[in-house]
């Protein structure tokens, strides 16, 4: 059995609801519970209404102390992971990511089941060379979001590896970062689905190989919409929104991203630029405008 988790935020209840549906699809092979938490005050109308469609998710209202109000994901996984799990899994999954085909959830078990101790999506950049100085804060950016660790999205792990493991989703430099860096440190084995294809640009500002932000497919099982949040702080909001708004349009239409597995609408990664892809997230990062996207 799997508790899968997933925290809500008040106003995407169309978007929780394609994930919802996404998972009743697509998860026929392997029992699991869903566990919805949100912040005290934030379970809306919407919610209750989507409650009632769904009877079997559990909907839980938590309050979050004043000191970890810009920390809301964090500290809500916090407050229910591992103390409130009973099962022998637990996954993290964002409300705008979900599977696209059936196995999703059975494949990254058999990964456990094969010796890993953590599985799910993995983070859509290369990993630095060997020989890049530790001390860079390159090193520190890329050394955590890389496919050698497991992104918060879609995180499966057995329970007992996190009471193990003693740690905080709201410690370091992100949301969950923390669970496979340390992991790492102990030798522990990550496996999952690597990015596979994101949703054509329509506009052709972006080299669609580029993007690693957005309307992403992973292992052709998982699809993650992401990015938009950080892409908002970052003033890119407007360009990614005219290049894949149209995705977020039909994923709330039909209540699921299946069709991005039709090549003519998406855009198979190559791998063939790796180090100037990290190039490219370094400058976004540090505000380099001018010299984004190839």
């Amino acid at each position: 059995m799997v508790t899968i988790v997933i925290c809500y935020q008040k106003g995407t209840a169309l978007m929780l609801s394609a994930c919802l549906a996404s998972i009743v699809r697509h998860t026929k092979d392997v029992p699991y519970l869903i566990e919805v938490l949100a912040k005290q005050g934030d379970a809306d109308d919407a919610l209750g209404v989507l409650a009632l469609d769904y009877p079997d998710i559990r909907i839980h209202e938590i309050p979050i102390p004043l000191g970890e109000s810009s920390k809301i994901h964090g500290a809500l996984l916090d407050s229910f992971i591992p103390s409130s799990i009973a099962t022998k899994y637990v996954m993290t999954l964002d409300s705008d990511c979900f599977p696209v085909a059936d196995g999703w959830l059975s494949d990254l078990l058999d990964m456990l089941g094969k010796g890993a101790h953590i599985s799910g999506i993995l983070h859509p950049w290369a990993p630095p060379p060997a020989d890049m100085k530790k001390t860079k804060i390159e090193w520190r950016v890329r050394s955590q979001h890389c496919w050698e660790t497991t992104h918060v999205a879609c995180q499966l792990t057995h329970t007992s590896c996190l009471q193990l493991l003693q740690v905080k989703y709201n410690m370091g430099d992100d949301t969950g970062l923390t669970v496979p860096m340390e992991a790492k440190k102990r030798g522990w084995i990550i496996d999952g689905f690597k990015v596979s294809r994101c949703a054509k640009p329509v506009v052709g500002k972006i080299d669609p190989e580029f993007n690693r932000y957005v309307s992403l497919v992973f292992g052709d099982k998982v699809y993650h919409h992401g990015g938009f949040s950080r892409t908002t702080t970052l003033g890119d909001e407007p360009m990614f929104d005219s290049e894949f708004g149209w995705v977020r349009d039909r994923i709330l239409n039909d209540k699921g991203a299946e069709f991005l597995l039709d090549d003519s609408v998406s855009y198979r990664f190559k791998f063939d630029r790796e180090e100037d892809v990290a190039v490219e997230k370094m400058q976004r990062l540090f505000g380099l405008k001018s010299q984004r996207m190839g």
